[in-house]
């Protein structure tokens, strides 16, 4: 990959729980820090759900290592949300890795 491939700038965030005030939790999401990717649109669908159309983009997202990523995880680029779906170490030596992710648009 070259300098400059890299150019999305996106922010990963960390499922969280807090109390919801009446026994239970709400589950939330947090940033935990910002990297640079890659977006490579892959695919998608369209489906009915809640009688309105639903569009599901399949993108795969080429990022340097993040420790501690998991599909737990997802990634932000603005208002835009991506879903990790899977994650994909792409070479012997580590320094790319590919996220299979899935983002919801209205």
């Amino acid at each position: 990959m070259t300098v400059g491939t890299l150019r999305h700038r996106l922010t990963v965030e960390a499922p969280a729980e807090i109390a919801d005030g009446a026994g239970g939790v709400a589950r939330t999401f947090a940033a935990v820090g910002e990297i640079w990717g890659l977006i490579q649109p892959m695919g998608g669908t369209e489906t009915r759900a809640e009688e309105r159309l639903v569009q599901r983009l399949t993108h795969a997202i080429v990022i340097r290592p993040f420790a501690g990523l998991s599909a737990a995880h997802r990634l932000r680029k603005g208002a835009r949300i991506f879903d990790i779906r899977a994650i994909r170490e792409d070479t012997p030596s580590r320094l790319y890795a590919t996220c299979h992710c899935e983002e919801i648009a209205p």
